[in-house]
């Protein structure tokens, strides 16, 4: 079981942009550079059978940071990059399709069968493992793990610190089945999203203690992996992490030799890519990046939606933002479609069409509802706001004032990113219209992640990024810490606690009539709105720069292809 999948999951570290594929037209299965100005394909993943492939050869790719923590179910290690690292080291216990359905990955799980609520008796998931599939201790995956993993995660003990509690918390009992590898899964009652939890487990030996789970996976131990690559080395001086192949591994041989993941920032991985000193870039986030990946001889630009969305995040209880009125009239405040305009310039998106007013579903999915009501841009209701909310402003100044106090709030902005930089003083421009004083703070993108968890800033953009479940682990973001608790999520970053979000909460965790759910959920985006929590600004399309001959990698919505079957074409 890992981190339960949000519609807003992983913190992207350097604020990488990205756009939903919903509606868009059946896949291509190669390349597609996009610039036809027609949606964006499901999935462009240069698909190619095993056969066609070769054995050999190595694919070096790029990633925003080295994660700090390699545990992904723990705070400091919910990133987007430790998520795609995991694929090759962790179980993986679904492939998804390009409708976001899902299918046993046979490696890890044989099969799985499903027994609905009954005589009082909550919803019941048995998982069929793969009697063959083993840790690198040489200990077989057992329902064992399932229970640590469960225990660890479930908010039962304050000392761990997870990403989210959601989902976990939601189970009964983890028990022995027939065998040893028949995991048995009892919800309290019915969990609709069990699969987004029951998608990977943990070793117990490294959740078995809130020691070992907070920080035992500060250093990469290959015992407690698993998977078709296994580590070599870590090269601190390199920011290079090179896996291998592993040879205890028990499915298809991997085609590659190795795989590789560099820590470059923007645009230090385009111009390596373009030199080839890597070969994959993934979310390349302006035209710019684009162009200068197409300088290489064999570059091939793969187009399709992803499911990342960009917003600024506002703390609650960080200085004049505690202040309700003040956040609500910021959002009036902010050119949403200006900011776009101006991130995706060059590309062929149309940003009008790019703008979401919901946190949970993007246009095009099914619940989708814009949500943002009377928090359109609108100047004008901006400054009534302010000055009904008492934040005047004096004759002859610029910056409206309370009590004597000057109406002035901060941006962290990530030095060296440009979307950071463009962003924060777009957002300086809107509001010193209505009389905000906005402050830069410069941060480096390495501490983004601390100064979140810390909630030491007061406005600050970056990424989330959805997954196939858009109703799941609302709780992450937008709520306490566990059900009851009055103190916010570990990932809960705008610290706001909602006591009528609590309540809707586990409503919508378990309700199983799905029209019903999702009016459940878009009764919580109506009061996320309100209250000012997120203000998303715009998704986006996903980029991926690979050699052309490299195939089954590239950009997608939902699809995921196993990665012992990536390889160069013969």
């Amino acid at each position: 079981m890992r981190k339960p999948a949000s519609s807003a999951v992983a913190l992207l570290a350097v604020g990488a942009l990205a756009l939903s594929a919903c509606g868009a037209p059946k896949s291509s299965t190669g390349g597609s550079d996009g610039t036809d100005g027609k949606a964006p394909a499901l999935a462009a993943l240069n698909e190619k059978p095993r056969a066609e492939l070769k054995e050999g050869g190595q694919v070096r790719f790029s990633i925003s940071y080295l994660p700090p923590n390699w545990n992904t179910d723990s705070i400091d290690g919910n990133g987007v990059d430790n998520d795609r690292i995991e694929k090759f080291v962790l179980p993986v216990n679904f492939l998804y399709k390009e409708d976001a359905s899902f299918e046993p990955n046979k490696s890890y799980l044989e099969s799985y069968d499903v027994q609905e609520p009954k005589d009082g008796k909550g919803q019941v998931i048995t998982l069929h493992l793969n009697p063959k599939a083993k840790w690198n201790s040489g200990r077989t995956i057992d329902w064992t793990d399932y229970e640590a993993t469960w225990k660890a995660n479930n908010g039962s003990n304050p000392a761990f610190k997870p990403a989210t509690t959601d989902g976990f918390a939601e189970i009964a009992s983890v028990a022995k089945g027939e065998k040893d590898t028949d995991v048995v899964v009892t919800f309290k009652k019915s969990y609709p999203d069990w699969s987004s939890i029951l998608d990977s487990a943990m070793p117990k030996e490294g959740v078995a203690t809130p020691e070992a789970y907070n920080t035992g996976w500060t250093t990469f131990k290959p015992e407690w992996h698993t998977g078709p690559f296994t580590f070599e080395k870590l090269d601190k001086a390199q920011l290079t992490l090179t896996l291998k192949r592993n040879d205890k591994w028990w499915g298809d041989k991997p085609l590659l030799d190795k795989v590789s993941f560099r820590q470059l920032e923007t645009p230090a991985n385009v111009n390596a890519f373009a030199n080839n000193e890597i070969d994959v870039v993934d979310t390349m986030i302006n035209a710019t990046a684009v162009n200068t990946a197409k300088k290489r001889s064999d570059a091939d630009i793969r187009a399709a939606g992803s499911r990342q969305w960009r917003h600024f995040t506002f703390n609650s209880k960080a200085g004049n933002l505690a202040d309700q009125n003040v956040r609500q009239a910021i959002v009036k405040a902010t050119n949403r479609e200006a900011i776009a305009k101006s991130d995706l310039v060059g590309l062929p998106v149309n940003p009008s069409e790019l703008m979401t007013g919901n946190h949970f579903f993007l246009p095009g999915q099914e619940g989708y509802k814009d949500n943002s009501g009377d928090f359109k841009y609108d100047v004008e209701a901006a400054k009534k706001q302010l000055d009904d909310a008492g934040w005047k402003l004096p004759e002859g100044k610029t910056i409206r004032e309370k009590d004597g106090k000057p109406l002035q709030v901060k941006y962290t902005m990530l030095t060296g990113v440009p979307t950071s930089e463009n962003e924060g003083k777009l957002l300086q421009k809107d509001l010193a219209a209505v009389g905000i004083d906005l402050k830069f703070v410069n941060i480096a993108p390495d501490d983004m992640n601390k100064n979140l968890t810390a909630h030491s800033f007061e406005i600050m953009a970056f990424t989330w990024q959805g997954t196939p479940y858009p109703m799941n682990n609302i709780r992450q973001i937008y709520g306490a810490k566990t059900a009851g608790a009055d103190v916010p999520s570990e990932s809960n970053y705008a610290q706001l606690v909602n006591p009528e979000i609590e309540k809707l909460i586990p409503q919508a965790d378990t309700e199983s009539d799905v029209a019903k759910r999702r009016d459940l959920t878009n009764q919580v985006d109506k009061m996320i709105w309100d209250e000012v929590h997120t203000l998303p600004i715009y998704r986006r399309i996903g980029y991926t720069a690979a050699p052309k001959n490299l195939a089954n990698y590239g950009s997608a919505t939902f699809k995921t292809l196993p990665p012992e079957n990536i390889g160069y074409t013969k």
